[in-house]
């Protein structure tokens, strides 16, 4: 299924961007403040921290009138992760837990962008991410999420710099479900991106 749906994403992204309508490529970085929490409460279930969260990657885009713009891409997402075992289990601290404190993830962005100016624009739509790394103590992230963003842009000619605060939801509707609790991850982030406009 995840090949369909990168398929599918790509595909959408090759039939927008041919027309005769402006488009750019956007090179981008960012970090982001994150949080990964259960959809349910378990008592002694133990939680998971998340630090060092940060992002980079391409997106393409398509302005289709003076507005409005439909945006493509893919990003690579890393962070730490710290596991800190719950009360149903008292002496895991004395017990060694596999454990890989690396997280990485693939995220292809499918978003919309609206100009409400010449300076601020807001930004919406579907992410889908694909978890890369295994073993962080929490259900597989891979399926879809959304994001949403208010930013500035300045424009330089046939370039632009971009500043995005935004906040995305990973793993809102997984590709395998869970027979536990379902796990989420939030980021509320800023990402930089230096443009080239065709």
């Amino acid at each position: 299924m995840k090949k369909y749906i990168l398929v599918l994403t790509f595909s959408f992204f090759a039939i927008t961007a041919v027309g005769q309508s402006k488009y750019s490529v956007r090179g981008f970085g960012g970090f982001s403040g994150s949080r990964v929490a259960t959809t349910k409460d378990y008592i002694g279930l133990g939680s998971v921290d998340m630090r060092e969260f940060f992002e980079f990657g391409i997106i393409f885009s398509r302005k289709i009138g003076d507005r409005f713009s439909i945006n493509s891409g893919i990003s690579y997402l890393s962070s730490k992760v710290d596991f800190i075992p719950g009360s149903s289990c008292p002496n895991c601290s004395q017990i060694l837990i596999a454990h890989n404190s690396d997280f990485r993830m693939i995220s292809v962005p499918i978003f919309a962008e609206y100009d409400l100016g010449k300076v601020f624009f807001v930004s919406a739509g579907p992410l889908v991410d694909f978890q890369l790394s295994e073993g962080n103590n929490f259900d597989e992230l891979s399926g879809l999420g959304y994001f949403v963003g208010m930013g500035a842009r300045m424009n330089l000619g046939s370039f632009d710099f971009s500043l995005l605060p935004n906040y995305k939801r990973h793993g809102v509707v997984p590709f395998e479900k869970s027979e536990g609790a379902k796990y989420v991850l939030q980021e509320l982030g800023i990402q930089l991106s230096l443009g080239y406009n065709f």
